[in-house]
């Protein structure tokens, strides 16, 4: 393959054609410590850890003429402590080819980077910390790096089209885009090929009104395997946009309803789901102020099932990256914040047919982003941007169930965050970059019902600061601190390979998590830094579910990307 990729960038560059380079490198060294407090003194798990790994993405990226482009990267991973080629890995980390067809169609083949609407084909992020300090929002930009994560889209192997057309009267334009992925390859006995298929048709009436239709699907093929049980999971929605002005202020109008379906067929234990949502929302813009004011209207049914929407990119059964087991007993170690952040093993790069499972410690409100099922209600937005220096975003959910879990009282959701920033620099007028952020969640599940069991109250607070500070020219401080605070109860429950209910547990909570780091990052350019970081984390389950502990790490990373 990387023969071929030379051959080719060779016989281009002959022609006079374009062929560049693209790709990144980067470093990473860490020592980690964990201090277990158990009910006897800790003499199994091994306190230290050391290990780290150097990469470089190498990417050709050659246009042998106006229409056509083609992009290959590979990578070389050598793990530190593999000698002689023993810890050296090779891999294709991407490969796509895209082009124009007579002028009017584009095209692409291979990886894709897709998305939709929010209720069809949608990375939310649900589980994201807002306002996270610049000394942990380096270390979550290498897990988008790895990940693809870009704009909210899904990282998927096929077909995209699109192309637009314009009109004379009546409409101004349309423009139409569709694609086909293969989720699951065929093992010839029980998987069989799972295809993931879209299309989404805008038009533009004009510049102040705009409509849309948009169809996502996933289906088995049939006959790839002897059994003839498909699944199939169908989604049609319409969209709508609507532009004005009250006193040369600008208002916008935005709704998107439609309806579910998912089903195995031919399978007498399976029940067929069907269900609708509806989202609608009003933007209202005081440029004077800098203020942008949003106020929503969400309704998603109790069996809306849409696994481009709500699949999450953080798997809470995958294994932390070390001490995965720990104190007297060598539990599993439950994932901490330090994890959440930076360990990139925990994140999937792909949709997932099955409800996954959710973290009530970092989202109990909407697990799966807007287009988590069963919530009813409403939501304000705030958004200030002078532009000086201060920024400020601010959104209010007041959210319920539709439909009882168990029991036919329903809980009821509220959450307040809000997330500031402050330039001193600007605001001051200074050269040097000086900027302090903070960031507040709070999360509020309750549930009142006449049988004293079935009562639900469960808190939970997310704080964050952070500070970056340019101490020389091109040389930043960074200091910065999270804490997670969970107390009460709720019911978790257990599905089945269908997303039915099986059983709900009544999980109590009273637990405290705390990270804090500072370092040193030096600026080679905008693509190119060396940063040293300490950063110590306490994982406190007051209720001794788990055993306390202390993880310390720390790292030295050297990023690059050209």
């Amino acid at each position: 393959m990387l023969f071929l990729l030379f051959s080719i960038g060779a016989l281009f560059a002959q022609q006079k054609r374009a062929v560049d380079f693209i790709g990144g490198a980067r470093s990473m060294m860490s020592n980690n410590r964990i201090l277990v407090t158990d009910s006897f003194p800790d003499t199994l798990t091994t306190k230290r850890n050391t290990g780290g790994y150097a990469l470089i993405d190498l990417g050709v990226n050659i246009k042998p003429n106006k229409n056509t482009e083609i992009l290959g990267m590979f990578r070389i991973r050598n793990q530190y402590g593999g000698f002689w080629g023993s810890g050296v890995s090779f891999d294709v980390r991407q490969l796509w080819l895209k082009g124009v067809i007579a002028n009017v169609v584009r095209y692409q083949v291979g990886d894709l980077n897709l998305k939709q609407t929010p209720f069809t084909l949608y990375n939310h992020h649900a589980d994201k910390l807002d306002s996270l300090p610049a000394i942990f929002n380096f270390q979550n930009q290498i897990i988008s790096y790895e990940k693809f994560y870009l704009n909210n889209t899904w990282r998927q192997q096929g077909v995209n089209l699109d192309f637009g057309l314009k009109f004379s009267k009546y409409l101004k334009e349309a423009d139409f885009d569709g694609y086909l992925t293969r989720l699951l390859a065929t093992d010839f006995a029980k998987v069989p090929d799972r295809l993931m298929g879209g299309f989404t048709v805008n038009i533009l009436q004009s510049k102040n009104f705009g409509f849309g239709y948009n169809n996502f699907s996933v289906f088995d093929v049939k006959g790839t395997i002897i059994d003839s049980n498909r699944y199939r999971n169908l989604v049609n929605t319409f969209s709508f946009i609507y532009k004005t002005q009250i006193k040369n202020k600008p208002l916008e109008i935005k709704a998107e309803a439609g309806r579910s379906l998912s089903e195995t067929t031919e399978n007498i234990t399976a029940s067929s789901m069907q269900d609708y949502f509806i989202h609608a929302y009003t933007e209202f813009k005081l440029p004077k102020q800098h203020l942008n004011l949003s106020l929503g209207y969400l309704n998603v049914g109790p069996d809306f099932r849409s696994i481009g929407a709500q699949s999450k990119n953080v798997n809470y059964n995958a294994t932390p990256e070390f001490y995965n087991r720990y104190g007297n007993a060598q539990s599993s170690r439950p994932l901490s914040v330090m994890d959440i952040i930076r360990n990139d093993n925990l994140y999937t790069t792909s949709v997932n047919s099955n409800l996954m499972v959710t973290s009530p410690i970092y989202n109990n409100i909407l697990p799966y982003g807007i287009a988590t099922f069963n919530r009813v209600g409403a939501y304000l937005k705030a958004k200030f941007d002078n532009q000086k220096g201060i920024t400020c975003n601010a959104t209010h959910n007041n959210l319920s169930e539709i439909r009882g879990q168990g029991t036919f009282a329903l809980k009821k959701f509220t959450q307040t965050k809000v997330n500031a920033a402050l330039e001193i620099n600007k605001i001051i007028s200074t050269k040097r970059s000086f900027k302090i952020q903070a960031g507040l969640d709070l999360q509020s599940t309750m549930r009142k019902s006449q049988v004293e069991v079935e009562h639900v109250k469960l808190n939970t607070l997310i704080m964050t600061v952070g500070l970056e500070y340019e101490l020389f020219s091109n040389i930043d401080i960074l200091l910065g601190t999270i804490n997670v605070n969970n107390k009460g109860n709720d019911f978790s429950d257990s599905r089945n390979a269908y997303s039915v209910v099986d059983y709900l547990t009544n999980v109590n909570y009273d637990l405290h998590q705390q990270i804090t780091a500072f370092g040193i990052r030096c600026r080679f350019s905008d693509r190119i830094y060396l940063c040293g970081n300490y950063q110590y984390s306490n994982y406190n389950d007051k209720l001794n579910l788990n055993p306390q502990y202390k993880l310390n790490q720390f790292a030295i990373t050297y990023n690059m990307t050209f």
